[in-house]
């Protein structure tokens, strides 16, 4: 099933001149449950990983957690496990604290280039994979890695990858297996402070012009959940900030500063994104606004954005959670 987000109720070109230099191009991934392969764009499913490359591990340190050792004693697929687990809310094992060795990731996302307008991989690759510790950080996110690889020359795959010793009591960060559906949309930049005057005086002058009633102190508000950013998992795109002020996150080996590549999102929608909702899934949006999909959280419901280089694919990824 494809996904189609309706049209936006604003000619921001003609309503918001201000803003409409600005616009950016982003990718909606629409993950929904499914059962995805190795040679499928996915959220949580399986990835296409050689034998013979090692499988990332994080180093910790770590917060309180509970061992899964015991989670898989028949030699199961280990993301069917853990999500069986999720499902299921099964807690083997009680709280401890856990020493701090090697936790092996989870697959978070494998997006195919084929699948996914507005990746820009190194030359020669089609194929990005990411996955993270399914543990808080320091920083309250999971600690993330980011490959590209070329699909082709993957002939020996791994097909059983290494279960983490501990996962977030919670389980916030096992990603159900989803297939994507991309979708293609225009965004702006909703941190209008940053912007100066002129947009947000613009937004108050379209309002009144076309007698929308809403009220010109809220118009802010209004265009940032309904116009600018989109809800949910995305490629590319503006950041929806929300949770501190905009800040420079340069790039730690050229001081480039940084642009979006993955949205990972708490929720699909919430009650104040419903014009987002997808006509193929607005039966499900009394019920489902923030449980559809993968059913992460990050930290409390917030959004956790992957930001790289533009100047190289090369340089190291930063995190930021909104």
């Amino acid at each position: 099933m494809t996904r189609t987000t309706p049209p936006r109720a604003v000619d921001v070109a003609a309503a918001c001149p201000a803003l409409a230099p600005l616009a950016r191009p982003a990718t909606r991934l629409h993950p929904r449950s499914g059962t995805p392969s190795v040679y499928d764009s996915s959220i949580g499913g399986p990835l296409l990983w050689p034998t013979d490359e090692p499988w990332p591990h994080c180093h910790g340190p770590h917060d309180w957690n509970f061992l899964t050792d015991a989670w898989n004693p028949h030699g199961l697929n280990p993301l069917q496990s853990l999500a069986d687990a999720k499902l299921t809310r099964h807690n083997p094992v009680p709280w401890r604290r856990t020493a701090d060795v090697p936790n092996a990731m989870l697959p978070v996302a494998q997006l195919y280039t084929r699948d996914v307008p507005g990746l820009r991989p190194p030359p020669g690759k089609d194929l990005l994979q990411i996955l993270w510790c399914p543990l808080d950080n320091a920083d309250a996110m999971p600690e993330t890695a980011l490959v590209w690889r070329t699909a082709a020359d993957v002939t020996d795959i791994l097909n059983t990858p290494p279960m983490p010793a501990t996962v977030d009591y919670g389980y916030s960060y096992i990603p159900l297996p989803c297939t994507v559906e991309s979708e293609r949309i225009i965004e702006y930049p909703s941190d209008f402070e940053k912007l100066g005057s002129e947009p947000l005086e613009q937004m108050r002058q379209w309002a009144s012009r076309q007698q929308t009633g809403i009220d010109p102190d809220d118009i802010k508000s209004w265009f940032k959940d309904n116009i600018c950013v989109a809800p949910g998992w995305k490629v590319g795109g503006h950041i929806q900030w929300g949770t501190t002020d905009p800040f420079p996150q340069p790039c730690p080996t050229c001081g480039t500063e940084t642009e979006p590549l993955l949205t990972v999102a708490s929720c699909e929608w919430d009650g104040g994104t419903h014009s987002w909702i997808p006509y193929e899934d607005q039966a499900l949006a009394d019920d489902y606004s923030t449980t559809i999909g993968p059913d992460v959280t990050i930290a409390r419901g917030y959004k956790m954005i992957l930001r790289v280089c533009p100047t190289s694919p090369d340089h190291p990824h930063v995190q930021l959670m909104q």
